[in-house]
């Protein structure tokens, strides 16, 4: 019988590094610190002072969401526990009914998150992320050049990430291309190819997020920060901006990142050792295939009512049907449900997935969800959202939906750069949306913008999962993270302004 594959337990997006130099222990020392003074300071000062023209509920919510923002960009204590010390302190404060407070805690869309973590935990757990990347890159050509090498790592890691958490894609494929390096000398000797390899890595895996809903936290935030105001995105719709700009920012990656003027010798091992791991893995397990089955199932009937629709016009071919029966939120759970059903040696009442393996699934991400969903209906039901337009409205003037757009994708960035892309999302979406609300502008644009925004800041290894990982490796010095980080920032931005251009002008 052949060793299950069980890579190691990776922590979600929004993770700080485990491996930080001296400045940035020192800059994570004061941040949480300081974070931990400031909110409650802010958070009594706003509720004995409140600001002008708020009624007393408006105001009450101000004070908690100062100290939940404050709390979240510097972590002051866990994400988690701020997204639930948040909604509960509005209980006591009298701004909403503890029923209202939390019942967003139950939105369909968090059961979508859950059910699309299980996937991906079953996909983790019985390897079948890796056979999935070793079989593309023991292809014919894939180990003809550095070129066509580095192209099938970045791609596959983009479209892997599409689906999958995208720290978790980054431990999958980083020691795949460690193993590449260990075992091609012309590119194993070259400090700068490794550093390239890694980052290409680690960025594609966060681009690749970018393309679906379930690609990485800040999309499904935006989409239910939008759903406040009665207005859906759909799977497609999403894919529709998601999928060009992972291509555009692919393309772009794996131009930058390309290895350059370097010798490839032992080609012949290299394909012989990728082809020998595919191998080792043995004929496809039934874990393997139930999940298989199970994901490809999700994805197609996430796709298909939005794809005829594109297609036809109009929902045809049942497509009707299963947008009714079969929302987006019931299929990922389902799916994700189902993996506890389908056996995998019914004999030794063994299922693809159980409960002891599927507590291992970021249920802090969930619970940070949970709770920006409660705070951004809250800030739509007392009208807070409306008193943010105004307020900006009057410091700014009514700003065009593509000012707006402009604006809030470099906000978005920069605050990603110093706290984590699901803290931003949660933070920017309510405020971004309410002056576009306000300001009778089109909300779906500034959704998918925002959302996908907040998933870059690349200049740190704080900045995101993948990046920590790239620069735990020792393989990435900061500068080098730094200056790449920039460019990427830079040519998404304009890539985001561009496709949500294109497509809503």
């Amino acid at each position: 019988m052949r060793e299950k594959f069980t890579p190691p337990i990776m922590p979600d997006d929004s993770s700080t590094p485990a491996l930080l130099s001296p400045a940035e222990e020192r800059f994570e020392y004061w941040r949480s610190r300081a974070g931990f003074l400031l909110g409650p300071i802010v958070f009594a000062a706003l509720l004995i002072f409140s600001l002008p023209g708020l009624s007393p509920q408006q105001a009450k919510l101000t004070a908690v969401l100062a100290l939940a923002v404050i709390f979240w960009l510097t972590e002051a204590i866990p994400m988690a526990a701020t997204s639930l010390l948040a909604p509960a302190l509005c209980v006591p404060l009298g701004i909403a009914p503890q029923k209202e407070v939390f019942a967003l805690f139950a939105s369909p869309i968090i059961f979508l998150f859950m059910g699309s973590f299980f996937l991906a935990e079953a996909m983790r757990l019985h390897g079948l992320d890796r056979r999935m990347a070793l079989w593309v890159l023991t292809r014919p050509g894939v180990t003809r050049s550095p070129a066509t090498l580095f192209g099938a790592l970045g791609a596959m890691t983009a479209l892997l990430s599409m689906w999958m958490s995208n720290a978790g894609t980054t431990a999958m494929m980083l020691p795949i291309a460690m193993g590449v390096l260990a075992t091609c000398p012309g590119l194993a000797d070259k400090p700068r190819a490794r550093c390239n390899l890694v980052l290409l890595i680690a960025f594609a895996a966060s681009v690749g997020g970018l393309g679906t809903p379930v690609g990485t936290p800040p999309n499904l935030i935006a989409i239910a920060a939008v759903r406040n105001y009665g207005v859906d995105v759909s799977f497609v719709e999403w894919m529709r901006a998601g999928v060009p700009l992972v291509v555009l920012l692919t393309v772009f990656l794996l131009w930058r990142m390309r290895p350059r003027g370097l010798p490839f010798e032992n080609r012949e091992a290299l394909a012989a050792h990728l082809d020998g791991q595919r191998r080792a893995l043995g004929p496809l397990t039934a874990g393997e295939r139930n999940t298989g089955i199970l994901f490809a199932s999700a994805a197609l009937l996430w796709m298909y009512p939005g794809l005829v629709e594109v297609i036809f016009g109009e929902q045809l071919y049942g497509a009707a049907w299963i947008k009714a029966r079969l929302p987006e939120e019931t299929v990922g759970l389902l799916c994700g449900l189902m993996l506890f059903l389908l056996p995998v040696k019914l004999s030794d009442w063994k299922f693809t997935l159980t409960w002891r393996e599927a507590v291992r699934i970021d249920w802090g991400t969930i619970f940070l969800f949970a709770g920006g969903l409660s705070l951004g209906g809250l800030i739509t039901s007392t009208g807070l959202d409306k008193a943010m337009g105004a307020g900006i409205q009057s410091l700014l003037g009514q700003p065009g939906i593509w000012a707006l757009i402009a604006v809030g994708i470099v906000v978005c960035i920069l605050l990603s750069e110093a706290a984590s892309n699901t803290a931003s999302a949660t933070v920017m979406a309510p405020i971004l949306l309410g002056v576009a609300h306000a300001g009778g502008l089109p909300l779906v644009p500034v959704a998918i913008a925002t959302g996908m925004a907040c998933s870059f800041g690349f200049m740190l290894p704080v900045s995101t999962g993948p990046n920590a990982q790239a620069y735990a490796t020792g393989h990435v010095p900061l500068p080098r993270m730094f200056k790449a980080g920039i460019a990427l920032d830079l040519v998404g931005a304009a890539a985001i302004f561009g496709v949500i251009w294109i497509i809503y002008r």
